[in-house]
């Protein structure tokens, strides 16, 4: 039987659904959930794994979580306005069709009103860290994040954790940090992970004792990698049970 997680951004609303196709089709399915998380540096994104598709007090905290998405979407484009390049608001509700806010629709919208030819041009020039149309993020803190999927009965994960944009110095104590706090995994396993990246985490995760995850990070049918996607060598066949079996000894 294959295995999927689902691990949309700040919102469990595609678990019932992914759960019940899974039941159909054969693939046993894992409810989960990408976090925002708030750093000085780079980006950061705390994945939890479940064994309950509706894990409390997560569940009760998620309504915020999809304002606060909004509000920040709002002010990005609010800044390309200010940029000289108008976008029409409901457009971009329109485009995100009821999922949580977030950059990649802003993107969209950027193509659709012909101000960038592509998702990766409109991040380059105003949407990515630092560029003139970014806001940051006010998502919870790093040990909050652990905690709050601790509380809640899952399995949190280090998600790419280059996006932090940390070197080794750094990221070790980094990673350490989190690993006291609870953190039961990172993400070791991509497709786009170089040998050297996999070396790097990989080493991380012996360091700190914490299980080498990974996944596809797919995002829409047009991805460059298909759901189970997760790098040479792949993902381990064991490993949503034992991030499970982690939390719930």
């Amino acid at each position: 039987m294959g295995v999927l997680a689902i691990t949309d951004h700040d919102t469990l609303a595609g678990v019932d659904e992914a759960l019940a196709r899974g039941r159909a089709t054969g693939v046993r399915v894992i409810p989960g959930i990408e976090l925002s998380i708030k750093v000085p540096h780079g980006s950061m994104h705390l994945l939890g794994y479940f064994a309950d598709p509706a894990p409390t007090p997560l569940v009760g905290m998620i309504a915020g979580f999809a304002a606060t998405r909004a509000e920040r979407a709002e002010e990005m484009v609010e800044r390309l306005h200010g940029l000289g390049l108008p976008l029409d608001w409901q457009d971009v509700l329109d485009g995100a069709a009821g999922a949580p806010l977030g950059r990649p629709h802003i993107a969209e919208a950027l193509i659709r009103g012909g101000h960038v030819s592509t998702r990766k041009q409109a991040f380059d020039l105003y949407l990515a860290d630092g560029r003139p149309a970014y806001v940051g993020s006010d998502g919870l803190d790093t040990e909050d994040g652990v905690r709050l999927v601790l509380e809640s009965g899952g399995a949190p994960v280090l998600a790419h954790p280059e996006t932090l944009k940390l070197d080794d110095a750094h990221l070790d104590p980094f990673v350490g940090r989190l690993a006291r706090a609870g953190l039961v995994g990172i993400e070791v396993h991509r497709p786009e992970h170089m040998p050297d990246q996999f070396a790097r985490f990989g080493a991380l995760a012996r360091r700190w004792d914490l299980i080498a995850s990974g996944g596809s990070d797919y995002h829409r049918p047009t991805s460059p990698h298909h759901p189970g996607a997760t790098g040479d060598p792949p993902l381990p066949a064991d490993t949503a049970d034992r991030l499970l079996a982690a939390v719930l000894r």
